[in-house]
C-alpha cells in the first residue's frame, strides 16, 4: 500500500534500463514455462514462481549480486533510494525535480533530508564560479 498519493507517479527511465527490464521480462516468460503453479503478479520483479517479494527477499537478492562483485557493504532498498536522489543533485538536476521524482509532497521536505549533499553543491557551485572569474 502506498504511503501517500504521490507514491503512484510514472517516472522516465533510460534507454539501458528499458534494455535489462526486456530481457528480465524474456527471462521471465521463459521461468513461468517451467513452474506448473506460476502465480502471475501485477509485480515485475518476483521470486521464481511468480509470487511477491518480500522486503527480506529483496535484500537477499542484493546481499547475492554484492556477493558477486568487490562491495562488501549491504545496501538496503531504501539506501538505494537516497543513493540515486544524491546521484541526481550531484549530477546537477534541480532539487525541486528531484522531490517530484521521488514523490515527496514538497521541496522542503526534499531539502531537509538532501540539505548536507545540498550545501556540498552550493560550495561547489561556488568554487566553479570562482575559478571562473579568476581564470
Amino acid at each position: 500500500m502506498p504511503k501517500t498519493k504521490s507514491s503512484i507517479r510514472t517516472i522516465a527511465i533510460d534507454d539501458m534500463l528499458v534494455a535489462v527490464l526486456k530481457m528480465y521480462k524474456t527471462w521471465q516468460k521463459a521461468n513461468k514455462l517451467s513452474h506448473k503453479k506460476y502465480l502471475d503478479s501485477k509485480y515485475m520483479i518476483t521470486l521464481p514462481n511468480g509470487s511477491e517479494m518480500s522486503e527480506y527477499g529483496v535484500n537477499k537478492v542484493i546481499d547475492t549480486l554484492l556477493a558477486k562483485t568487490n562491495l562488501d557493504k549491504h545496501i538496503t532498498p531504501h539506501g538505494l533510494r537516497h543513493t540515486h536522489a544524491i546521484m541526481l543533485l550531484e549530477s546537477g538536476v534541480d532539487i525541486q525535480s528531484v522531490s517530484k521524482r521521488l514523490g515527496h509532497s514538497n521541496i522542503e521536505f526534499t531539502a531537509n533530508v538532501y540539505i548536507h549533499f545540498t550545501q556540498n553543491l552550493e560550495n561547489k557551485l561556488i568554487d566553479h564560479l570562482e575559478s571562473y572569474l579568476t581564470y
